[in-house]
């Protein structure tokens, strides 16, 4: 074996160990919550992992949207909807900031007149404990 042939080894060797210790560490994303008519709204909204979401993994998690919109904002949004089988329809949109993070989570129930926000529900966790409640239920 040549000293050129066993500096390559060592080389690539190295490489791999270098790229496989990359991927071991890499952290793992939480997993959000499935739209669907058995899960509570408060509950997804709740547990919507905001900011670290991309819209790549929004799209292995959920599917492809019912269809993409712009909001007011001018951010723009994944329409999904739940529900429609059980005459219940419920209306999921995700934000998506400029860059392609899921920054916002809104719902829509058809059975109320307002609708609910992932920030609605995250805030109210870290309010003072005498504004504190157990957050906006529909239609309240």
């Amino acid at each position: 074996m040549t000293p050129e042939s066993k500096w390559l080894r060592l080389v690539i060797g190295a490489l791999v160990l270098w790229v496989s210790v990359g991927f071991a560490v890499e952290p793992k994303k939480p997993k959000p919550p499935a739209f669907s008519i058995d899960n509570e709204p408060a509950e997804i909204l709740h547990n919507y992992p905001l900011g670290v979401i991309t819209e790549l993994e929004a799209f292995a998690f959920h599917g492809s949207p019912v269809r993409k919109v712009t909001l007011p904002s001018g951010q723009p949004g994944w329409l999904y909807k739940a529900g429609e089988k059980e005459g219940i329809p419920s209306v999921y949109v995700l934000e998506f900031s400029s860059d392609g993070i899921v920054i916002d989570v809104l719902h829509k129930d058809y059975r109320y007149k307002i609708g609910h926000t992932a920030l609605q529900y995250q805030y109210l966790q870290h309010v003072e404990a005498e504004l504190q409640t157990l957050g906006p239920g529909p239609g309240q």
